[in-house]
């Protein structure tokens, strides 16, 4: 009974627990090519410049506030980002980078397990 009474009281079916944000791959299959989402604790674009050439994979999208931006590269992203921002936003991104909460790559799974060893991926 006290069971339910905290079901019913802390409403756990809205606990939000990112298991639909796994990174899940076939870690036997190395030279397998697939497309992959993967997110990110707190990446800002100058960390994940750094990552990204370090790592063989093509970038299909960036997510920034669950919104999807379709860039050639980090600068240019920065750029689309920036675009409908005030002045003073502008320069604040251009010296200290953006978040990026994730990104939609294509890759084989051995660049997966070098992205997992350099930074930290939900």
């Amino acid at each position: 009974m006290i069971f339910l009474c905290f079901f019913f009281l802390f409403n756990t079916l809205d606990i939000d627990s990112n298991s639909d944000k796994r990174l899940i791959y076939d870690k036997k299959n190395i030279h397998e090519e697939n497309s992959h989402m993967l997110y990110f604790y707190d990446m800002d674009s100058q960390r994940l410049k750094n990552v990204l050439e370090e790592v063989n994979v093509m970038v299909l999208s960036y997510i920034i506030d669950d919104k999807k931006y379709y860039a050639k590269n980090i600068d240019e992203l920065i750029d689309i980002y920036i675009e409908d921002k005030p002045l003073n936003e502008k320069i604040y991104y251009l010296n200290h980078g953006i978040i990026i909460n994730g990104l939609v790559i294509r890759c084989e799974n051995k660049e997966l397990t070098k992205i997992e060893n350099i930074t930290s991926v939900i």
